[in-house]
């Protein structure tokens, strides 16, 4: 499509709203080892559905909006360095992540659990003898995989629409979906394509990937958001009518995602429940996905050192924290507490083992340089706005 409207200064509302879906993932595997509905390998012989609710509804959510970002963001880098250098931003900052921790995190992880299904020992044995690798699976770090993906589509969709759709009908399309965004109801045109890529579901909500190769359906289901991020980069201007109806966006996604719910816990997914269920999951997605983003831009649009810093680490936190956390499930695993405290105790203890290893052995070095683009000085920056 044709170059942005946009300025090329930096979206600190936008990095804030990428860095919340990461830590809300850390939030979900601290918690669904610990349900009794979660589909972790292991489960506990305590568990509590206390939570369940919140993992449903962050699932509506969370991974589209990321989506959303990766496209906004990575049309903003086409712009700023042209093809050549925006790939190759790209491969170090996702590819390699992608493909170093995968060797890293994977083995890990696998060992970490299956000491909790067969202790130590075989546990040693189940890794070396390579008998892990029968399970292949890029576990947390599938969005990466799938965030390649859609590069990949995203080359060949904008130099085919370069070469073979003329400037005047790109900037036509670009006006008209700039016209959806801002009418009162946009969510409702975005919601009918991600109703229709969702009939592809196999379940009611967008599932999990459960192979270690990319699945057309769920490429499908996010090329939507991405798209839309990319598309909203190319009339950034719309942030601003996104932060003025960021309460009513917000709104209609709470009232779709309660009806949600109702349905998925009352009905069978079959027969009408079928549609409705997909129908009222994504007009929650796109209320959710144009409420949040907007109360983002609204509400969180300056500058802040703590929250800058805190979106610097929040890749390595997403990539390194999930054998951190069953490491942590590990140790409570017998631990007399309510589950209840075993989820805070994972949790806060996951953090608060992986932000010192980010200030020390990550963002000032070659690490930090890959993951943030550059390396940064351990400690937060002087509150001072940045470029």
């Amino acid at each position: 499509m044709t170059e942005s409207d946009a300025p090329l200064s930096r979206y600190h509302a936008l990095d804030s709203l990428r860095a919340a879906m990461m830590f809300l993932g850390i939030y979900l595997h601290a918690v669904v080892f610990y349900s009794p509905n979660g589909g972790w390998p292991f489960r506990p012989p305590q568990t509590t559905a206390a939570l369940d609710y919140t993992m449903t509804l962050i699932h509506i959510f969370r991974m589209p909006v990321f989506y959303v970002m990766a496209g906004f963001f990575t049309a903003l880098l086409w712009r700023r360095y042209g093809l050549q250098r925006a790939a190759t931003n790209r491969f170090w900052r996702i590819v390699v992540p992608f493909v170093v921790g995968s060797i890293i995190v994977f083995p890990l992880t696998m060992f970490l659990v299956s000491q909790l299904l067969r202790g130590w020992p075989r546990s040693l044995d189940f890794i070396v003898s390579g008998r892990f690798l029968a399970y292949a699976h890029p576990l947390h770090l599938w969005f990466l995989e799938y965030l390649i993906v859609l590069y990949l589509l995203a080359i060949v969709a904008v130099l085919a629409i370069r070469s073979l759709v003329p400037a005047t009908v790109q900037v036509r399309l670009l006006d008209w979906f700039g016209a959806v965004v801002e009418s009162v109801w946009a969510p409702l045109p975005f919601a009918a394509l991600s109703f229709l890529a969702m009939l592809a579901m196999r379940h009611a909500w967008i599932e999990d990937p459960s192979s270690a190769f990319p699945v057309a359906r769920l490429v499908a289901v996010y090329a939507i958001p991405f798209a839309f991020g990319w598309l909203l980069f190319a009339r950034a201007q719309l942030l601003e009518t996104l932060g003025r109806r960021a309460w009513l966006h917000s709104a209609l996604g709470a009232v779709a995602a309660v009806a949600y719910l109702v349905l998925l816990y009352s009905y069978a997914d079959r027969g009408a429940a079928f549609f409705a269920l997909r129908v009222v999951h994504a007009l929650a997605m796109w209320g959710a996905i144009l409420g949040i983003t907007g109360l983002f831009v609204r509400y969180l649009g300056g500058y802040s050192a703590l929250r800058r810093y805190l979106c610097d680490s929040s890749y390595f936190l997403y990539i390194a924290h999930l054998p951190t956390i069953v490491a942590f499930q590990v140790v409570l695993k017998d631990v007399p507490l309510p589950v209840l405290a075993k989820v805070a105790i994972a949790l806060a203890g996951t953090i608060a083992v992986l932000l010192p290893v980010y200030r020390y052995a990550v963002r000032p070095t070659f690490i930090g340089a890959v993951l943030n683009g550059r390396r940064y000085p351990g400690a937060l920056a002087p509150a001072v706005r940045a470029s």
